[in-house]
C-alpha cells in the first residue's frame, strides 16, 4: 500500500519524533503572536487569591514580619472563602502562579508570554495523549498522527492552545483524563488506577464539570465487569484505590474545598450548572436579551458552523457504522476492544452535549465551555473517515483508486483549512465554515474576547506619535491586557481608560453594541477572510466639552 510505502514502520519513531518536535518548536515559536483576553485578569488573580490562601496557613512566626501585617490587612474580596470566583478551581492557575513567581518576572509583558507559552505546554502535552488515543483505538501509528493532524488544523480550538488558561487547558487535561481511562479500562491495575485518578482530580479541578470523566470511567468498568471481560483480574482493589484516590486528590488540589470539601463541593457543582451569567447575545441574526433565553439547538448550531466539514462528515459516517454494529448485534453495546472505546467517545462527546440542552445550562461566547467534548467527537470523526478511506467497493474498476481519491480528498481538505488558518492567524478563533454562510460576524458572536484588539492598539501607536494617547474599547480591560504585549516604549504612551473618562480613540469589535456608533467613519478597521468579515473598527473620539476638561 502506498501509506505504507511512504511512511514504513521501521522509521516509525523518527516519523513520530519529527511530527511532534516540529510541532512543539512551531507552536513556541508563535505563542507571542497570539493576544490576551479581558478574562484573563480574573484568571491571574484567581490563583494569586488562592496563594494567599495557603500563604495565611503558614504559622506567623515562619513568616517574614512584614507579611503579618500585609495579609492581615487583605480586603475581604481578596480572602478565600469570600472571594467572588471561588467556585472556579485553580489546578492550573495556582501552579501557574508560583511559576510566575519563581520566575521573578516583573514586567506584564512577560508574565502573559511565561502563561501563555504554559497553556501551550500544557495542550500540547493533550495533543500527544490525543495521538496515543487514537493510535490505540484504530490500531495504527499512522492514523494516530492523522489524528494529531486533524487536531492541530482545528482552527477555534488550535487558537485556544496559546492563551485560553479555561478551556484550552481544561481540553488538554480530559484529553490526558481520556488516555488513562483506556488504560485502566482495559486492564484495570494499581499503577494506572493512580494516574488515572490524578488526571481526573486535576481536570474537575480545573472546571467542575470534569466530573463526567470518572463517571464515563466507573460506569464503562462496570459494564466490561458485568459483561466477564475482566476474569481473573482483580477489579476490585483497582476501582477502589482510584475512587479513594480520586476523592483525596481532587480535595488536595483545590484550598477552597480544604474547610468543608463536601459542602462546597455540591455547592460549586450547583453554582456551575446555574452560572451567573445574564447578558444579551448575538445568535442567528437575532439580538437574544439574555441568555437564559438561548433556544435549545444554540450549542448544536455552533458546533455545526465552526467544525470544519470533514470532520462532519466523518462523525456522521461513525454515527452511522454506530447504528450499524447496533442493528446487527442486536443492540449489543460492543464486541472487542475498540467498540468498547467508542461508547467512553460517544459517552463524553455527547452526553455533556445533550445534559446541556436538556438542563438549558447557561452557554455564551460560542460553544468555548464545551470544547471538551470536541476531542472524542474528532477521535469518532477520524474513525468515520478511516472507514471510508479502507472501504472496499463492490465495483473493481473504482476498488484499486479508491484509497488514492480518498487520501488525495482528504489532503486537499487539509490543505485548505491550514490554508484558512494561515490567513486568519493569529486569530484562528474566527474560524467559520461554509454553513455560517457570508459574513457570519453579523448573525454571531465574532471576537467575543476581544482577542483582536492587540492588532488595533498596534495600529493606534504606529499611526499617531503623540506621546500620549487615551484609548478605550467595548472591553476595557481586553485593551488594557493586549496593552501589556505593546514594548515598554508603546506602553508608556498609552493610557487605557477603565472608567468614562475622555478619550481619543474607540476600539470596539461590536460585542454587545450592535448599533452603528456615532462618530462617522472609522480610522481603521480590521477585516479578515474573503469576503472581509469585520473584525473591529477604532474610532476617533470628539474632544471632550470645555467644561469638562475643567
Amino acid at each position: 500500500m502506498w501509506l505504507v510505502r511512504l511512511l514504513p514502520d521501521r522509521y516509525r519513531r523518527a516519523i513520530v519524533g519529527v511530527f511532534f518536535s516540529l510541532l512543539l518548536v512551531g507552536g513556541l515559536s508563535i505563542v507571542r503572536d497570539y493576544g490576551s483576553f479581558g478574562d484573563e485578569v480574573a484568571c491571574r488573580e484567581s490563583g494569586q487569591i488562592s496563594l494567599f490562601y495557603l500563604y495565611q496557613l503558614v504559622p506567623p512566626p515562619w513568616r517574614p514580619a512584614r507579611s503579618v501585617a500585609w495579609l492581615a490587612a487583605l480586603p475581604r474580596n481578596s480572602q478565600l472563602a469570600y472571594y467572588r470566583d471561588r467556585d472556579y478551581g485553580v489546578a492550573f492557575e495556582l501552579p501557574m502562579t508560583l511559576i510566575e513567581k519563581a520566575s521573578g518576572y516583573t514586567q506584564m509583558q512577560d508574565v502573559l508570554r511565561l502563561r501563555h507559552t504554559c497553556v501551550f505546554l500544557v495542550c500540547f502535552a493533550g495533543l500527544v495523549a490525543f495521538y496515543w488515543l487514537a493510535t490505540q483505538r484504530l490500531g495504527s501509528w499512522r492514523a494516530g498522527l492523522l489524528g494529531a493532524l486533524l487536531l492541530v488544523l482545528s482552527p477555534r480550538q488550535f487558537a485556544d492552545f496559546f492563551y485560553n488558561t479555561k478551556d484550552g487547558v481544561f481540553l488538554a487535561c480530559c484529553l490526558v483524563a481520556m488516555a488513562t481511562a483506556v488504560a485502566l479500562v482495559r486492564r484495570p491495575r494499581a499503577s494506572v488506577a493512580v494516574a488515572h485518578a490524578l488526571a481526573c482530580a486535576v481536570a474537575i479541578d480545573v472546571r467542575v464539570v470534569g466530573v463526567v470523566l470518572p463517571a464515563c470511567t466507573l460506569g464503562l468498568l462496570a459494564l466490561r465487569a458485568m459483561s466477564g471481560n475482566y476474569t481473573r483480574q482483580r477489579v476490585g482493589r483497582a476501582v477502589t484505590l482510584y475512587a479513594t484516590l480520586l476523592v483525596l486528590a481532587t480535595v488536595a488540589f483545590w484550598p477552597y474545598l480544604w474547610a468543608a470539601p463536601w459542602a462546597r463541593f455540591t455547592w460549586v457543582f450547583t453554582s456551575m450548572s446555574r452560572y451567573h451569567w445574564d447578558y444579551p447575545i448575538l445568535h442567528q441574526g437575532r439580538i437574544i436579551p439574555t441568555v437564559r433565553l438561548l433556544p435549545w439547538s444554540y450549542a448544536p448550531v455552533w458546533l455545526g458552523i465552526t467544525i470544519p466539514l470533514l470532520y462532519l462528515a466523518g462523525l456522521l459516517l461513525s454515527l452511522g457504522l454506530l447504528v450499524r454494529q447496533l442493528v446487527r448485534r442486536s443492540w449489543h453495546l460492543y464486541a472487542g476492544d475498540g467498540e468498547w472505546q467508542d461508547l467512553l467517545f460517544w459517552a463524553l462527546g455527547l452526553g455533556p452535549l445533550l445534559a446541556v440542552i436538556v438542563l438549558h445550562s447557561v452557554l455564551y461566547d460560542g460553544w468555548r465551555q464545551l470544547y471538551f467534548v470536541y476531542p472524542p467527537l474528532l477521535l469518532l470523526a477520524l474513525r468515520g473517515l478511516v472507514a471510508a478511506w479502507r472501504w472496499q467497493p463492490s465495483w473493481l474498476a473504482l476498488r484499486a483508486s479508491w484509497p488514492l481519491a480518498m487520501g488525495v480528498g482528504m489532503a486537499v481538505n487539509l490543505v485548505v483549512i491550514g490554508r484558512e488558518m494561515i490567513s486568519l492567524h493569529p486569530l484562528e478563533c474566527l474560524y467559520f465554515n461554509a454553513f455560517a454562510g457570508t459574513h457570519p460576524e453579523l448573525r454571531y458572536e465574532y471576537d467575543y474576547w476581544n482577542l483582536s484588539f492587540r492588532k488595533g492598539l498596534e495600529w493606534i501607536v504606529q499611526h499617531d506619535a503623540r506621546p500620549h494617547i487615551r484609548v478605550t474599547g467595548n472591553n476595557e480591560y481586553a485593551a488594557l491586557m493586549n496593552s501589556y504585549l505593546l514594548t515598554l516604549a508603546e506602553q508608556a504612551r498609552l493610557t487605557i481608560v477603565l472608567d468614562a473618562g475622555p478619550a481619543d480613540y474607540l476600539l470596539t469589535t461590536y460585542r454587545f453594541h450592535w448599533r452603528p456608533y456615532p462618530y462617522g467613519a472609522p480610522v481603521y478597521g480590521l477585516r479578515v477572510g474573503k469576503e472581509g468579515r469585520r473584525v473591529f473598527d477604532i474610532f476617533r473620539l470628539p474632544p471632550p466639552p470645555a467644561d469638562s476638561v475643567r
